[in-house]
């Protein structure tokens, strides 16, 4: 009686798990093609200042390097003590006002606060030469800034434009 009961039990039970898995698989394409027809939605915020993203023939940011429009406030007067490169010429050193950071590189390490002054170093000087602008106080520039070791040290400017 035990072994009709079981044989019962499977007649009816395995139908049924058949069926089911029929009706899981039937489905199963359906909301495959469903996902694909779904557009993708963008999780990439706009700053809410405003500010547009940048446009697509920008020139893509190095990493370990920030975009950022700066603002010369002063040419500090220090030479390089020994050698004869640029910097044992004129200035190379200045403090420059943050105005806006466009953007990060890939593994940039520092936070660039807007409207902080802070130290840059031009490494061929502030004069111009090379097909470089000359640099002065109260000049507006964009410039790619590599981060300084500690908050002591001075931005390295790596390359940089004049603002109108």
């Amino acid at each position: 009686m035990c072994k009709a009961l079981i044989r019962m039990n499977l007649y009816l039970v395995l139908p049924t798990i058949f069926l089911l898995l029929g009706l899981a698989c039937k489905r199963m394409p359906e909301s495959e093609v469903k996902a694909e027809k779904e557009t993708p939605v963008s999780t990439s915020k706009i700053d809410s200042s405003g500010d547009l993203p940048p446009l697509p023939d920008q020139k893509p940011i190095a990493p370990s390097h920030a975009r950022v429009v700066l603002e010369v406030v002063k040419i500090l007067p220090d030479l390089a003590p020994a050698g004869n490169g640029p910097c044992s010429q004129a200035p190379c050193k200045t403090q420059v006002l943050i105005s806006r950071v466009i953007g990060y590189g890939s593994g940039f390490n520092q936070t660039l606060e807007e409207g902080k002054q802070v130290r840059a170093h031009f490494p061929m000087s502030v004069k111009a030469g090379g097909g470089r602008p000359e640099i002065t106080a109260g000049k507006k520039i964009t410039a790619d800034v590599r981060g300084s070791l500690s908050e002591n040290d001075p931005l390295m400017v790596r390359s940089y434009s004049l603002l109108d």
